[in-house]
């Protein structure tokens, strides 16, 4: 649904953890049932815990916005500047 898709880039935009939404893809795998599939842009700070908290605090934002959302996988990426 249209309206899931939104409410998770918001989410994951407004985590504040996240420097950009790069793709999300969603699939239903039951009524309430939600896949959901990410790459987004983080700050590269150097630390692979920072990360993995990053990716966790953007998990806990999505299912608060859409709770069928029981499927998440992120990949992270790192923010380049080109040029």
């Amino acid at each position: 649904m249209p309206e899931y898709q939104l409410a998770i880039e918001a989410a994951l935009a407004d985590s504040g953890v996240i420097e950009r939404v790069i793709h999300v893809r969603t699939l239903h795998l039951g009524p309430d049932e939600l896949l959901v599939v990410a790459k987004v842009a983080v700050v590269d700070d150097g630390t692979s815990r920072s990360i993995a908290v990053a990716i966790d605090e953007a998990e806990a934002a999505m299912r608060q916005v859409v709770p069928e959302a029981k499927f998440i996988f992120i990949e992270p990426d790192i923010q380049r500047v080109d040029g």
